[in-house]
């Protein structure tokens, strides 16, 4: 079977698990269909209770004697779709469309982060044309929410040496080390009553969104953020409710109030605002409506707890908040509410914090964490994670770099540390003898609906993998 061959079969397999539906902490199917998958192959595997699945193939003759290579993939995706879209992520597979060379799905999230990684994966486990030493395929699971699968997977029976990671977004650079990160709630329960004056209804669409860790630096606006500076000068508000973003470790890019207020002119004040703030070009169309919806009687929470509300919003550290001082360009720490809702008497925000470094992403969250408690809130930590220190002795980095400038013309690819966490962190955090490196093919816009993949990155990418894997010993 020849490259072009295998690149036609990984496509497939992208394609065929795409059908299977694969929300966070929803991984039953992905995983019993993994394990069917090693089944119809005559493959050692083993799926543990959160739906981590791991499968091992021996070595080909005459690769018996190197050393075990671990590749891994996480079988979640972050499931956003279009306002308009009745997809069903529990049930509908996704509707892939193909123009030229990029994959993206109609009116939803894509899945390429990371499902085209389970394809290489089951590439790997499938092509027996493909010389290999014996190799561990771990599928992990909930990584969108905290890595909680590769936090509670058992690795004492892996034999691996090396780490292959296919997690990565872009097919000419290798990530070497990232960020550690929390996800922290922020939560209320508060009472309601009657209100009966103007009820006003407030939607910002349009802004771009994207992932909190890698697109952070490019200066989106985040819906929540944005909405509760816009209504930062309405002194009477009582809400009815709040709803925005649907994932912590994505820049919201939509949110919605309903309030009740006695004010005459929120047009005008949320209009007054809106003029002064500054929008990078990806959220130019970014769209602002008020309504006026009607006088009638609704549960509201009190003008006090309205305010404290938007005051948290905008007032917990968040964006970028700090640059590497060792690595140009690389943000250091950063804060994200991904999620903020008020549903009758009940207050939820959601915020993931990055940080390279410890002692200054606790150092953020204690600032946090007393503001929210501060205003009455109950704070809870949830899916901390760990960094993964850059080895400069890595033999998989000088093989990827051999490999990517034999198939690149010479040219050299892009070796970093980024912000954002990966699993190879928990997995060095358990083991820590193992050799690094995550790649990946390009996937842009991911967990938005304008995720794309870019299919010749995928061909290219495989040839680097064969060409590192035949190189290891």
């Amino acid at each position: 079977m020849n490259v072009d061959e295998k690149y036609e079969k990984l496509i497939s397999f992208f394609k065929e698990l795409s059908k299977v539906p694969r929300n966070s902490k929803k991984e039953q199917k992905i995983a019993d269909f993994l394990c069917n998958f090693a089944i119809e192959r005559n493959l050692w595997y083993r799926k543990d209770e959160f739906n981590n699945v791991l499968i091992k193939r021996e070595a080909s003759a005459g690769y018996e004697d190197r050393k075990v290579i671990m590749f891994q993939a996480h079988t979640d995706m972050v499931c956003e779709k279009t306002k308009e879209s009745t997809h069903d992520f529990d049930k509908d597979p996704i509707e892939i469309i193909e123009d030229g060379d990029i994959l993206r799905a109609k009116d939803t999230t894509l899945g390429g982060d990371d499902g085209i990684g389970v394809a290489y994966l089951m590439l790997l486990l499938d092509d027996n044309d493909i010389k290999l030493p014996a190799i561990e395929c771990l599928f992990t699971t909930q990584e969108e929410i905290g890595m909680n699968g590769a936090r509670a997977f058992d690795y004492s029976d892996i034999k691996a040496s090396y780490l292959i990671n296919l997690d990565g977004e872009e097919e000419n650079t290798a990530i070497v080390g990232c960020a550690g990160g929390v996800s922290i709630t922020y939560s209320k329960k508060v009472e309601v009553k009657k209100c009966k004056d103007k009820v006003y209804r407030i939607e910002v669409n349009g802004l771009y969104g994207g992932h909190s860790g890698v697109d952070i630096d490019k200066g989106r606006m985040n819906s929540n953020y944005l909405l509760a500076k816009l209504l930062s000068k309405i002194s009477d508000i009582k809400i009815i409710s709040f709803n925005g973003g649907s994932k912590d470790n994505a820049i919201a890019n939509r949110s919605e109030i309903n309030f009740s207020s006695n004010m005459n002119n929120i047009e005008k004040i949320v209009n007054e605002e809106l003029s002064v703030v500054n929008f990078v070009d990806e959220d130019k169309n970014v769209n602002v409506r008020v309504s006026l919806l009607d006088n009638l009687e609704h549960n509201c929470i009190s003008n006090d707890e309205s305010i404290k509300f938007l005051y948290l919003i905008s007032n917990l550290k968040q964006n970028v908040i700090e640059y590497s001082s060792d690595i140009k360009g690389l943000v250091e720490t950063s804060g994200n509410i991904g999620i903020a809702k008020i549903e009758n008497e009940n207050i939820f925000i959601a915020e993931s914090l990055r940080s390279s470094i410890d002692s200054k992403k606790e150092k953020i969250k204690k600032y946090n964490n007393k503001l929210a408690k501060d205003n009455g809130y109950e704070v809870k930590d949830e899916g901390e994670y760990p960094g993964w220190k850059y080895n400069p002795n890595s033999e998989l980095e000088k093989l990827y770099v051999q490999a990517y400038k034999k198939y690149h013309d010479g040219k050299s690819p892009i070796v970093c540390a980024i912000h954002a966490g990966v699993e190879c962190g928990m997995i060095y955090e358990k083991l820590p003898y193992l050799d690094m490196i995550s790649l990946g093919p390009d996937v842009k816009d991911v967990h938005t609906v304008k995720e794309k993949l870019y299919l010749s990155s995928c061909k290219t990418l495989l040839k680097t993998l064969i060409e590192i894997i035949h190189n290891l010993h």
